[in-house]
Formats: C-alpha cells, structure tokens, sequence
C-alpha cells in the first residue's frame, strides 16, 4: 500500500468495524489520509458505502491482517492510530489472542511519528484492565492516560455496550521520543 505526501498527515484505524468513525475522522480531517484496516467483508462494504454516499476521498482500505502492513511500512509514518473496541476474546483461555499486546504496542511505538498519538478503547472492563497491564511494560515508548470518549462518535458496538450498561475505557497513549 503507498502513502502519497500531499496530506498533511496519515491516520491509521485499526478493526474499524463498520466505519463509523473512519468516516468521522475522514470528515474532521480532510487533508489527512486515513488508512483504514478490516478484515470483515460486510464492515467494508459499510465503510464502502459510506465513502461513496459522503462523497470521501481521503480514504483508503487495507482488508488483510494490519500486522502485515505495519511490518511493511516505514518507521515513523503515523501521526495518529485508533483501535476502537478490538476484539476482547471474553474467555480466559482466548485471551492469548487479544491484539493489545506488550510486542503489538511496540510495533505501533515505531510505526508513530514524534508525538504521534494512539487511542485504544474498550467496553469490557477486564480488557481494560489487560490494556493498562500491557501499558505498563511500553513506559519506555508511551506515556499514558485514560480520557473520556468525548466528542468521537460513538460506534455500534459501543451503543450496544452502553446499553447494556458496560462503561467505555478510553486510553491516549503519545509515543515517547526514542
């Protein structure tokens, strides 16, 4: 996948479901290329939708693991990532499979510009709890802090959490200089 230089800067969402805040960041950031990263075909075809119903040109899709782009890319490419509510694998014995990882965020320390920003949220507290454990081993990449999901859009999976009474946990993680 090539990047082209004319934006002022590229945003990497990773899992963006069905494209909700994709198209949110596309609007808000017009003069930024947004990288969009799924792997489910109807989540495509909804962001697909979405592109051609809003008319959005700073879009572009990568449908294969995300893994295998950022081992591809340059260092220092992103200014921002979002990884909204990724897979939680509830069961104990899936949690090995969970992307928020100690290695999975060493990846993205390198992939972030200087003072590149990621933004990790869950509605599952244990995955929550998990990410702040995983944080804690990146403290010589990120600092970090939970914040309030205020002003992004809130996506289906988050409504239907917030229905059913499970809070959002929202990280901002700003790569150290390394």
């Amino acid at each position: 996948m090539e990047f082209a230089s004319d934006y002022e800067k590229i945003i990497l969402e990773i899992g963006f479901g069905n494209g909700e805040n994709t198209s949110f960041l596309a609007s808000k950031n017009p003069n930024a290329l947004i990288v969009a990263s799924e792997v489910y075909l109807s989540g495509i075809g909804s962001l697909l939708n979405n592109i051609a119903n809003n008319s959005l040109k700073n879009i572009k899709i990568f449908d294969q693991d995300v893994r295998e782009l950022l081992f591809k890319l340059p260092n220092k490419i992103f200014d921002e990532i979002y990884i909204i509510c990724p897979d939680p694998w509830p069961k104990a014995r899936h949690h090995k499979r969970r992307l928020i990882k100690h290695d999975f965020l060493k990846i993205l320390a390198k992939v972030l510009k200087k003072n590149g920003t990621a933004y990790i949220s869950t509605d599952w507290e244990n995955y929550a709890e998990s990410i702040e454990e995983e944080l804690e081993k990146t403290k010589d990449q990120f600092s970090f802090t939970q914040i309030s999901n205020e002003g992004m859009p809130i996506t289906r999976f988050q409504q239907r959490a917030i229905k059913e009474g499970r809070p959002i946990y929202t990280f901002l993680l700003k790569v150290l200089d390394n």
